[in-house]
């Protein structure tokens, strides 16, 4: 799953129980408590795919780390 497909996948879930609170089929602090728990599903998947595209090399992820080459040759002190 990537973001785009996440997002559509909330998009439609907040338009189902947003209809459903104003249709009352659900009560507003219910439908509060679900869209929040939506929003809570959205970020730890937007998490995920973040994650999954900064491992790179080696399976080590080095998303704004500064690298150090060791094995070049240091100037004299």
């Amino acid at each position: 799953m990537n973001l785009e497909d996440a997002l559509q996948y909330f998009l439609k879930r907040v338009e189902v129980i947003v209809s459903m609170e104003m249709g009352g089929k659900l009560p507003t602090k219910e439908a509060y408590k679900e869209i929040k728990e939506e929003v809570r599903k959205l970020k730890k998947t937007k998490k995920q795919i973040h994650h999954a595209q900064v491992a790179i090399h080696d399976g080590v992820a080095y998303d704004n780390v500064v690298q150090f080459d060791w094995e070049h040759n240091l100037p004299d002190i």
